[in-house]
């Protein structure tokens, strides 16, 4: 039993140190390039004016040697257009010996990013190291965020839509300001239908998720047999084109209620 004991040391020597030489070993073949993961996504803020992110690449081994890798925009599969919407800051990056990983840095143009996604879809190559079999396309998806800002919601506006025929398709409506810093004001001044278009408005209040509740100051004065209406309603407005819209209106006085009117204006 005791030789058995004595033999066993031996071998399991030989075990861990045939497991430590596997666990140890590097791959030392062939290099390949390719993207760092398929796709990405980004926004950019209204007000920024430009977003500048990476895109990953990585190699299966460590550079040998400087590596040049190259990036470039496969357009028929993009809906971003290079030069308008997106500029690559470096269509060639240099890889340092004894790295694997790199990038290249896209900057995305405020002016041509929209709230719907737009996509710029990548290519990668390199003179010097093979292409992978996966990842040899990075899709880049990328919109246009706009948080809570009360500043563009002032000047001449141009209705789409009033159910209440108060306006009709394309008049101008003057906005204001305030008071408080989340509302503002629409001005009944053009309103061709009652009798104090200079002291009446629907008062504005927007909460951060861009739904709104709307108010008039005083009744509107539309005489005859409709008389004194006063406004209210509930909808929401876009913090990226600054639209507004007011989907459910109710106009209420003695002479009845009239619900569910919609009252939609974008900015001129």
């Amino acid at each position: 039993m005791k030789i058995l004991k004595y033999l066993s040391i031996p071998i399991f020597a030989l075990i861990i140190s045939a497991c430590s030489e596997r666990d140890d070993a590097v791959y030392d073949g062939d290099n390949f390039v390719s993207f760092g993961a398929e796709s990405s996504e980004a926004t950019v803020v209204k007000g920024t004016t430009s977003k500048e992110v990476a895109v990953v690449y990585t190699t299966l081994s460590e550079a040998k040697q400087n590596t040049e890798v190259k990036i470039a925009v496969d357009a028929a599969n993009s809906t971003a257009v290079e030069g308008v919407d997106f500029k690559i800051l470096n269509k060639t990056d240099n890889l340092a010996a004894g790295q694997k990983v790199g990038n290249f840095k896209i900057q995305l143009l405020e002016s041509g990013a929209k709230e719907t996604q737009k996509t710029i879809t990548f290519k990668i190559s390199s003179p010097s190291v093979a292409n992978a079999t996966f990842n040899q396309t990075h899709t880049l998806k990328y919109s246009l965020e706009c948080p809570f800002n009360m500043s563009g919601f002032t000047g001449t506006y141009k209705v789409v839509t009033d159910t209440w025929e108060d306006y009709s398709p394309g008049a101008l409506i003057t906005i204001q300001p305030g008071p408080a810093a989340n509302q503002f004001k629409i001005l009944s001044t053009n309103n061709p239908y009652i009798s104090n278009p200079n002291t009446s408005y629907m008062l504005v209040t927007v909460q951060t998720n861009g739904n709104i509740t709307v108010a008039s100051n005083e009744a509107f004065s539309y005489g005859g047999t409709t008389g004194n209406m006063n406004v209210s309603g509930t909808g929401s407005v876009n913090f990226c084109t600054n639209g507004i819209n007011i989907s459910a209106l109710t106009f209420s006085g003695a002479a009845g209620t009239s619900s569910g009117n919609k009252f939609v204006l974008v900015k001129n």
